[in-house]
Formats: structure tokens, C-alpha cells, sequence
């Protein structure tokens, strides 16, 4: 057993959240330029998609009386006069589809969307009235919100643009509500069997079921381009998860792109599990570092290509620039996309934990230094292989993070010096219930390059300070 399936084995197999009862409402009216629809800003401090333009809603509550019929449009009539001031009776709600939050989130919701049309003389309110949840309200034509998305103006959920789309090609001219409620159903409907999870324009996200360190459970697959487009760590061998990512593909086909290739961030099984047999599938190679191409169990007749520091893929509208940066695993590589101000990461840090790096596969300094690298790239999005995304800035918090780490590691050795056991209890009391030996490999990788560093000295099975 490697030591990769060892630490596997150790932390066991963790599953996704369980997703709350929740709704969200379209609020719609008939504007100069067509129909609108409200949104608000969500708090950038909001633990679920902070700094997003999205519906009016929230988690439905007791006094919703989810027992009762119709608890749904009494959730978001209740929660849009709470965030809004605006009053539209639970009976003027009609139902729109359900969608799930993808298992990629530490908190997720099985959402109930609902319609409405504004009511005769009602008016927004000169400011939210709970700016702790809504920092802005405005209603806006759905083309221009799609359209402050794609330049890069706006931060919106993924559910938002297959809707705001349908409104957009109806706005002149909107079919009457309840006709306009069966379409929005049935392309949530679409979206929830096949979904086109697109937090940056042009770059797709599909996760997929893999063994994987907990907490996560998915690794997200990244289908990034323009007329061309590639797949990047597509980490399952599973044969169902295989054909839902290639329903999520064939939409991006049937939008004119054609397939480029498979890329590689690095070698773990769980991103590199399904790059042969989608490979195969789609016709095309698979790339990445040599170091990753030398280590990943490609199957025969599947060829490959190498990828260095600094190769530059065309897809025709979009480029991604591959930046080594090891730490992680030799040859770890993420690649940079400069039209849309975003970084596909993979395993350089995550949306849901602290990244393993182990002195058998990498070492702490190189991570260190393969942080500062990427943030140096001053990416608006970090786009990691497990968790959601992430703001730019995460790449110098987990830099800060990893820091401060450290020198808990120097101070658990104390003035006599200790053992490696005794370090990594010492130097994780806030990770009681992470396995021994990840928390052992994690303290030796600091130790290692403090050693290096010449802060560290060992003594058999003893490290003291210099």
C-alpha cells in the first residue's frame, strides 16, 4: 500500500453535506428596456456566495410550516419582505423547478425557485434592511446582469445564467407568468440532471465523485476554452460519473467548441482516474508535466503530451498558461487563464481544507514558494479541484496560514527537544480529530525545511532548535 492509500485509509471516506429545504424568488417587472428581475448583493462576509448577485430568498424556517402545502412561497414571500420591504403574498408565487447545491460546497440547499410579478406601485427601499445579509438591491435587465458577468463586473451563482438567458430572449415580450414558470422548471429541470456550473464565463465546472481526503468528496473537473476547449483533471474512473461529465461536455458541443485535449494538474488518482478513458472518448491527448505524465497510469494507445513551465494552449478565444509549482506533487502544475482573471488550481490549495503536502511527494518550501508564485499572477478567481472557488486573495491567506503553522511547529519542540509523535500533537490542537499520520507527515514537511533552513537540527529521534 502506498503511502498516498495509506493516508487515504487513515482519514476515511467523508459525504456531502446534507442540503437544507430552501427557496429563492423571482421578482419580476416590466421596465423601460423590458422586463427586470430583483436581485441583491449578498454580504461579503456571507459563509454561502459572498459578494454574489442573486435571488431573494433563504433557508425555509418552523413558521414557514414546511408540514403544510405551499411552505415554499410562504418561505420566500416571508424572506423577501425581511430583505427587501416588499410584500407579495405567498398565493401570487408560482413554483419554477427545484435545484440542489452542488456536493462541492460545506453548506448546501435544495432550492425551491418560485415567480412573481412586482405588485402595482410597490418601490425598493432607499437601503436593504438587513445590510448584514443584502448590501444592495436593484432590479435589472437580465442582458445586462449576464452581461456585467461576462465582463467580469459581477459575481453571480451558476444557477442565475440558464434562467437569466431564457428571461433575456422573453424580455420584450414575456409569455404570461404561469407559462414562464413551466419554462424556468423544466431548464432547472435540465440543469439539475446535466448542469453547466459556470462561475467564470467559458470555464465549466463538473464534479465528480472520487476517493479523495476528506472533507471533500468530489474533485471538480475543469472544462475551460473557447471554439476549442479542454478537460482538466478528470480524477474518476467511475463509469456513471464518466457519462454525466460527458452529458456536461456534449452542451459545450453542442455549442460549436471541439475537444483539445485532457490536461493534468499532477498525478493522484483522484485527478487523473477518468483522463485515459475520457481521452479515448473524445479523441484527443493527454497533457501534463512529464514528472505527472511518468507517474499517471495511462492506458495503452492513449497518447500524451508534455507540458513545462510557461506553455501556452490557444482555444481560440481563450489561452491557459501552465505555471509550475510543486509542493504538493512534483510537477504540480496550475494553469493560468489572463482573459478571465482566473486560476485553475488544483490541488495548490483548496475550497474546503488545508492542502497535504508530504515530504515523499514534495516539500514545504517548494509549497511556499509555489503560493507566492500563483499569487503573484493576482488572479481574480482561484478555481480549485476540490471545494468552490475562491477569491484570489485565498492564495495569500493559505500562504499566511501555512506560516503560522510553522512556527507552532517550532514551538511545540520546546527547549528539550521532541520527538516527531510529540511535535504533531503539540503543533495541531485545533485538528483533534485528523489522523495520526496525516498530522505526522504535515509536522515532518515543516520540519524538513526548517532543517534545511538551518533552524532545526535532529538528534536521533529528536528535533531541537538551532
Amino acid at each position: 500500500m502506498s503511502l498516498y492509500e495509506r493516508i487515504l485509509a487513515a482519514a476515511g471516506e467523508a459525504k456531502p453535506p446534507e442540503p437544507r429545504d430552501s427557496a429563492v424568488g423571482l421578482v419580476l417587472r416590466r421596465g423601460r428596456d423590458g422586463l427586470q428581475v430583483l436581485v441583491g448583493l449578498r454580504s461579503r462576509r456571507s459563509r454561502f456566495l459572498p459578494g454574489n448577485w442573486a435571488f431573494i430568498g433563504g433557508g425555509v424556517d418552523p413558521g414557514d410550516r414546511p408540514e403544510a402545502p405551499r411552505h415554499h412561497a410562504r418561505c420566500v414571500a416571508r424572506e423577501l419582505q425581511e430583505e427587501t420591504g416588499l410584500v407579495v403574498p405567498p398565493e401570487q408565487w408560482r413554483e419554477a423547478g427545484e435545484r440542489i447545491t452542488p456536493p462541492i460546497f460545506p453548506v448546501r440547499y435544495r432550492t425551491r425557485f418560485l415567480v412573481a410579478e412586482l405588485p402595482d406601485g410597490a418601490e425598493l427601499p432607499a437601503r436593504p434592511p438587513r445590510p448584514e445579509e443584502i448590501e444592495e438591491l436593484r432590479f435589472v435587465a437580465p442582458s445586462r446582469l449576464l452581461e456585467e458577468w461576462r465582463r467580469g463586473e459581477a459575481a453571480i451563482p451558476p444557477v442565475l445564467p440558464p434562467l437569466l438567458r431564457r428571461l433575456a430572449e422573453v424580455a420584450s415580450d414575456p409569455p404570461p407568468l404561469a407559462d414562464l414558470a413551466r419554462e424556468l422548471a423544466a431548464i432547472n429541470a435540465e440543469e439539475q440532471r446535466a448542469p453547466r456550473i459556470e462561475f467564470v464565463p467559458g470555464i465549466w465546472m463538473s464534479p465528480l465523485e472520487t476517493r479523495t481526503l476528506p472533507p471533500a468528496t468530489h474533485t471538480n473537473a475543469w472544462i475551460a476554452g473557447g471554439e476549442r476547449f479542454v478537460v482538466v483533471d478528470p480524477g474518476t474512473d467511475d463509469h456513471r460519473e464518466l457519462q454525466r461529465l460527458l452529458e456536461v461536455i456534449a452542451k459545450r458541443r453542442a455549442e460549436g467548441a471541439r475537444p483539445h485535449a485532457v490536461l493534468l494538474t499532477h498525478h493522484h488518482p483522484d485527478h487523473v482516474g477518468g483522463a485515459s478513458p475520457l481521452a479515448r472518448e473524445l479523441g484527443v491527448p493527454v497533457a501534463g508535466h512529464p514528472e505527472t505524465l511518468a507517474r499517471a497510469p495511462l492506458r495503452e494507445g492513449i497518447s500524451s503530451e508534455p507540458l513545462r513551465d510557461g506553455a501556452r494552449i490557444d482555444l481560440g478565444g481563450m489561452t491557459l498558461v501552465a505555471v509550475e509549482t510543486p509542493g504538493h506533487a512534483r510537477g504540480h502544475l496550475v494553469f493560468h487563464v489572463p482573459e478571465r482573471g482566473a486560476l485553475i488550481a488544483g490541488d495548490l490549495v483548496s475550497g474546503l481544507s488545508t492542502i497535504l503536502v508530504d515530504p515523499d511527494e514534495g516539500g514545504m518550501a517548494a509549497y511556499l514558494a509555489s503560493l507566492d508564485r500563483a499569487a503573484a499572477l493576482a488572479p481574480r478567481w482561484v478555481l480549485p479541484a476540490h471545494g468552490p472557488p475562491l477569491p484570489g486573495r485565498a492564495l495569500e491567506r493559505t500562504r499566511r496560514h501555512r506560516d503560522k503553522r510553522g512556527e507552532m511547529v517550532l514551538a511545540a519542540i520546546g527547549t528539550e527537544g521532541a520527538t516527531l509523535d510529540a511535535i504533531a500533537e503539540r503543533a495541531y490542537p485545533d485538528a483533534p480529530d485528523a489522523p495520526a499520520l496525516l498530522r505526522r507527515r504535515q509536522a515532518l514537511a515543516h520540519l524538513l525545511q526548517f532543517e534545511a533552513e538551518g533552524r532545526v537540527t535532529r538528534e536521533g529521534r529528536l528535533w531541537r532548535r538551532a
